[in-house]
């Protein structure tokens, strides 16, 4: 075979030879698939990285599709099952079929969403896509944009970066000139130390403001915008949290909407705000649902309760939401969502410096985003939205704070375990374990008196490594053996005096878990418990 006959063999032809890419992906899937060992595929190996990478060179000659195809099988030896109702490492979902099947769409017709001209079905999805958020949101959708980006961090970076140009106008052309200020809560998503080490605001511009409950304290965040100006710095972007990860705080949005609008009466520039709620965003389809009249009481109380604080969405600036966390799509899907789509014009760039593309109208999102090359996102958010419906997600989170509140009353009536998120509505459980009781010799419960600083300190980093050390262990097995996989978070909460307390979490995303594998789950986590207490002690 001529070479360039083998080339073309690896492509395929302009129509009608998509069953070259079923009959391979098929082929592939059935490998993997036939190496799966509970919670994860084959098992976890040791690899010397610095080894594969210094020994890896660019190949010679070409080689074939089936050689090349069982290559990349082995690649995923160690990789989770994400819709194993064991693995509940983190909020990671199992993305839908269709969703799945989206993602191959746009692989396969490799879209350019910057502009309709390089991505028509991709410039359809997003404008539908948005228009559906901003819909659930509550945002005016005559006046509503928004785009589909790489993560939560890149929501908080277009968050970060619109708010430098409202507090220093025409920063992207001069540069940043009066010193700018960050503020979010302490228990806010690390990426927003990211937002500000990019856009060159400076790590030390975040203001960090205390939390109570995980919940910014307002009136220190007045305190310290008040502080920012007095100082004659600028209040650029002021993030809130609307669902931590660990455990799902939300901010008073509302209050901090209302405190802003004081505080711009007192500048002459504009502050923005921005609502992290890549993960607590799917909680408003409940909104006006009276099903929920129907759920257990319990179960009511806790869905109403984030809805009340959720709701709030509407009144920020900018809304982020990862479709890849609750929205069980596919790595990567998230919506930047923003109330006025002409705070966009803040980052357009000039046409006649990209002279080569954007030529006459159309929808040309590439003039103000920060990526050239942006694949079709949207297209699985869209695919998963109109496939669930307000109804699907409602029916979806039920069940999985169903399976959560069976899970935790188990452990609430554990001797040794304190739950730490209770009540919470989420479906995220925190908990810590002791060595033998919960309750101190007085009956009160060990974890107030940590919070409080009323045990020693030695006892507090004595728990927190005996956590950590359970949590390694499941890991470690459930790389192995497949079994039930955690994880854990070095700081849940910090005490008065600042001492950081590890919490164990499990975080159920899968469809088909049901309670008798949270049975499972607190089975597993006792024989953790069991082999950290005969090979490691509370003492090492």
């Amino acid at each position: 075979m001529k070479e360039i006959e083998l080339m073309r063999s690896f492509f395929t032809r302009p129509a009608g030879d998509e069953d070259k890419i079923v009959l391979l992906l098929n082929d592939l899937l059935k490998k993997i698939d036939s190496k799966e060992n509970g919670t994860i595929i084959g098992k976890k190996e040791t690899l010397d990285y610095e080894k594969l990478m210094r020994e890896t060179k660019f190949p010679h000659g070409m080689g074939n599709e089936a050689d090349v195809g069982d290559f990349i099988t082995e690649l995923y030896g160690g990789v989770n099952i994400w819709c194993h109702p064991l693995m509940q490492a983190n909020v990671v979902p199992p993305a839908t079929a269709l969703s799945i099947v989206a993602a191959a769409l746009g692989a396969r017709y490799n879209e350019n969403s910057i502009s309709d001209d390089y991505g028509m079905s991709a410039a359809r999805s997003e404008i539908m896509a948005i228009a559906m958020l901003a819909d659930l949101i509550g945002y005016d959708t005559t006046k509503a944009g928004g785009i589909f980006t790489f993560g939560g961090t890149g929501c908080n970076l277009y968050g970060a970066r619109i708010g430098i140009e409202k507090a220093d106008p025409n920063a992207k052309n001069t540069g940043i000139r009066d010193r700018i200020h960050f503020f979010c809560s302490d228990v806010a998503h690390y990426s927003i130390r990211s937002a500000a080490l990019w856009t060159g605001v400076g790590l030390d511009n975040i203001k960090t403001i205390p939390s109570c409950d995980n919940v910014m304290d307002i009136h220190l965040l007045e305190e310290e915008m008040e502080r920012t100006i007095s100082e004659g710095a600028r209040i650029g972007t002021i993030f809130a949290t609307m669902g931590t990860t660990d455990a799902f705080g939300i901010d008073p949005l509302k209050k901090i909407v209302e405190l802003r609008d004081r505080i711009q009466k007192k500048i002459d520039y504009r502050i923005h705000v921005h609502a992290d709620a890549v993960i607590g965003w799917p909680y408003l389809t409940f909104r006006g649902d009276t099903r929920i009249d129907h759920l257990p009481h319990m179960l009511q109380e806790e869905i109403r309760e984030i809805l009340s604080s959720i709701s709030d969405l509407r009144y920020a600036d900018s809304v982020g939401i990862d479709f890849h966390k609750t929205g069980w799509a596919p790595y990567l899907c998230s919506a930047f969502v923003i109330k006025n789509r002409e705070d966009f014009t803040l980052l357009q760039k000039q046409k006649k410096d990209m002279p080569y593309l954007f030529h006459g109208e159309g929808y040309q999102p590439g003039t103000f985003t920060l990526e050239s090359s942006r694949p079709n996102y949207a297209q699985k958010a869209l695919a998963n939205m109109m496939l669930m419906g307000k109804q699907g997600y409602e029916t979806l989170i039920v069940h999985l704070i169903t399976a959560a509140d069976h899970l935790r009353e188990m452990m609430d009536n554990c001797s040794d375990i304190e739950l730490l998120n209770r009540h919470n509505p989420a479906f995220v459980t925190d908990f810590r374990i002791y060595p033998h009781t919960k309750f101190d010799t007085d009956g009160n419960p060990l974890f107030q008196k940590e919070m409080c600083d009323e045990t020693e300190e030695e006892f507090t980093e004595k728990v927190n490594s005996y956590n950590q050390r359970i949590a390694q262990y499941m890991i470690a097995r459930a790389q192995k053996e497949g079994t039930a996989m955690i994880s854990y978070t070095d700081n849940y909460k910090t005490t008065r005096n600042s001492r950081t307390i590890v919490a164990l979490k499990s975080y159920p995303m899968s469809p088909f878990i049901e309670k008798e594998h949270m049975d499972e789950m607190l089975r597993q986590i006792y024989g953790a418990k069991e082999w950290v207490d005969s090979n490691c002690g509370f003492e090492t």
